[in-house]
C-alpha cells in the first residue's frame, strides 16, 4: 500500500536549501514521471525510465534513505520486463513498505515534499 502511495503521488513542493539541496532538487525534477508511475508500471519501457530517474534521486539521496531509494529501484526494475512475476513482486513489495515510509518521511521532512498523497 505504501507503494501505491509513493508512486501515485502528484506533488512535489519546494525543497530547503542545504546539503540536501541537490536531493530535493533531484525530487522536484521527477514530478512529472512520478504523476503517472501507476501506469508507468505496466510499460516495461516506461518502467525502465522511472528507474533511470529512480537512479538520478538515489545517487544524490542523503545516506539515511540511500538504501531504501535502492530497494525502490530494484523492486521498479522489476517491472521492465514483459511479464513480471506479480507473485514474487508481492513479496518484496510487502518488504518494501518500512522502505517506503522511511522514504515518505525523509521526503517531507527534509524537502517539504509529500510523497505520501
Amino acid at each position: 500500500m505504501a507503494l501505491v502511495l509513493l508512486l501515485s503521488a502528484t506533488s512535489l513542493g519546494a525543497c530547503s536549501a542545504g546539503s540536501a539541496g541537490s536531493y530535493c532538487d533531484a525530487l522536484k525534477t521527477a514530478e512529472a514521471d512520478w504523476k503517472d508511475a501507476g501506469a508507468t508500471l505496466k510499460d516495461p519501457a516506461a518502467a525502465a525510465r522511472f528507474v533511470a530517474t529512480i537512479t538520478q534521486i538515489e545517487a544524490s539521496a542523503p545516506e539515511e534513505v540511500k538504501a531504501d531509494w535502492a530497494s525502490l529501484r530494484v523492486l521498479v526494475a522489476k517491472f521492465t520486463v514483459a511479464k513480471p512475476d506479480l507473485a514474487a513482486l508481492t513479496k518484496q513489495m510487502q518488504g518494501f513498505e518500512a522502505s517506503a515510509k522511511r522514504i515518505e518521511t525523509h521526503a517531507k521532512e527534509t524537502c517539504g515534499v509529500d510523497l505520501g498523497s
